[in-house]
């Protein structure tokens, strides 16, 4: 009797009751994701080419391209700085009205967007009375900042 006894402690010993222990955790995961906004140019001279007739006409008209990729869900902003010297001022179209740049650099708020934009600008370089034939830097630079 006592080995039948053993043998039934035994087996609810065994049956009854894992071998392990479980043990359980909770953590939170936080990820911030910073703003950010690229400008890439797809279409723009690298140079301004002046001749003798866009100094006689007084200006020189150059159209660019760029794909503004940005995941600020605040929007961003567009930097247009002008170069000075060798214009009076620079007038930009393409945006929401034509902006004239002078000597100061102007940021215009661009809204969010899920996908790639695509941006097309005109500028108009009016000419300093001054201004020669030759190869310059284009007169207006840009830029691209997250809100």
């Amino acid at each position: 009797m006592l080995r039948s006894l053993g043998a039934v402690l035994l087996f609810a010993l065994l049956a009854g009751t894992p071998a392990y222990a479980q043990h359980r955790a909770q953590f939170v995961v936080q990820v911030t994701v910073p703003a950010r906004v690229t400008l890439a140019a797809t279409e723009q001279p690298t140079r301004l080419a002046l001749t003798e007739e866009d100094i006689a006409r007084g200006y020189k008209d150059v159209s660019a391209r760029y794909v503004v990729d940005q995941n600020s869900d605040r929007g961003w902003l567009l930097r247009l700085s002008p170069r000075t010297g060798l214009t009076q001022h620079v007038e930009v179209r393409g945006l929401s009205a034509t902006l004239v740049l002078q000597a100061e650099t102007v940021e215009v708020y661009q809204p969010q967007a899920s996908e790639p934009q695509s941006l097309a600008l005109d500028y108009r370089f009016v000419l300093a009375a001054d201004a020669q034939p030759g190869s310059y830097q284009l007169p207006v630079q840009l830029s691209a900042a997250p809100l």
